[in-house]
């Protein structure tokens, strides 16, 4: 698939007038295994979103951890506590943790980027 096919596809699957994606359409199952296949499109799809969202990500380690971040917090830019979708939460102190959905709000702190390996505490040092 070429990229002008992938962005076509994706401007589809992605649009707010969309409302009523085909879970069986054979052109939304290859958008999601190019997505996966093809680490350029993927990238490209995150980038895309963290601009139109005005998401700053020059402070996160790689793409993937910003993705997680980017998804654990609400419109206004706070934490999403309980929701048991959220993956990662980052706090302003340059914490990462990853929290435990039993009801409350605890966390396991960790110094460890889970997709790229970075130091997150070289960061946390440095603020």
């Amino acid at each position: 698939m070429t990229f002008e096919e992938f962005k076509i596809l994706h401007q589809k699957f992605t649009s707010e007038l969309n409302g009523n994606v085909k879970w069986n359409d054979p052109d939304y199952n290859k958008y999601i295994a190019v997505i996966q296949e093809n680490k350029e499109f993927h990238e490209w799809t995150l980038k895309k979103k963290f601009r139109e969202n005005k998401f700053v990500t020059e402070s996160i380690c790689c793409l993937q951890m910003a993705d997680k971040i980017f998804e654990s917090l609400d419109r206004k830019g706070n934490i999403k506590y309980g929701d048991v979708d959220v993956v990662i939460n980052k706090w302003n102190d340059g914490t990462h943790g990853i929290p435990i959905h039993d009801g409350g709000t605890s966390i396991i702190e960790i110094n460890f980027c889970p997709w790229c390996g970075q130091n997150l505490t070289d960061k946390k040092a440095s603020r």
